[in-house]
């Protein structure tokens, strides 16, 4: 797709499911938050795109930074403001339309980089709004990773809206050609309810997931939240 029918597509997305989870996304922003202030432990300002409903920022607000979130998402971007209430400037549009101000000292970029149709040209352009020194914290689907490796064509993270994929090599390399110095890597895992995570192996023909998941219905059991790791590499880059 071009970045026109992206930019429609997900102007227009739907947060119902999304926001179903909102329990778990917010202990998955706690962990990203974490990795942001293993490196970066004195607050300052961050810029997160594809801030979604706001639980990675809410997070780091509540850690004394400051910041702004871009979302092109009509729904989404509402429950940002919501969330929020203010505390930090939101943009309704994609990063390269965003009129920003000034340089922050860390972007983060959960979840996005998979989404877009050039990383290399996205990843520069992220450098730009950096300060001498600031980070870039990103998380992407690894292809060599041990998840996608076992599940093959049945590894929840192949998905029609991921362009792009990555494994340790191709994602060092993508970061040192946008003038990125690799700090660290690793894996974080992310919350979800029973129900969603049987919604999800359905979705990808699982055996007997579709039972499951009718058999745990609205019951307390798919109400339950556990911490799972889809086979994603999270990575800390600095700009030189």
């Amino acid at each position: 797709p071009s970045d026109e029918q992206l930019a429609r597509l997900y102007t227009q997305a739907d947060a119902v499911v999304y926001e179903a989870e909102k329990a778990g996304r917010n202990w998955t922003a706690e962990r990203n938050a974490g990795i942001v202030l293993r490196r970066r432990a004195v607050p300052g300002r961050i810029l997160d795109v594809g801030c979604a409903s706001g639980a990675f920022l809410r997070a780091m607000l509540a850690h004394g930074w400051s910041g702004e979130g871009v979302e092109p998402s009509t729904v989404q971007f509402a429950l940002a403001e919501e969330a929020l209430a203010g505390r930090c400037r939101l943009h309704q549009c994609s990063l390269q339309e965003a009129k920003l101000e000034g340089r922050f000292d860390v972007v983060s970029l959960w979840d996005v980089l998979e989404h877009v149709t050039d990383p290399l040209c996205f990843l520069r352009d992220c450098r730009e709004r950096l300060v001498p020194g600031g980070l870039i914290v990103l998380n992407v689907p690894d292809l060599d990773s041990i998840q996608a490796r076992l599940l093959g064509r049945r590894w929840p993270l192949l998905l029609a809206e991921h362009l792009n994929y990555f494994n340790l090599g191709s994602l060092r390399q993508c970061a040192e050609r946008a003038g990125l110095a690799w700090l660290t890597t690793g894996s974080r895992a992310v919350t979800f309810s029973m129900a969603y995570i049987f919604h999800r192996l359905g979705q990808h023909r699982f055996p007997l997931a579709d039972a499951v998941r009718a058999f745990v219905g609205g019951s307390q059991l798919a109400r339950i939240h556990v911490p799972i790791w889809m086979g994603e590499r999270y990575a800390v880059l600095r700009r030189q």
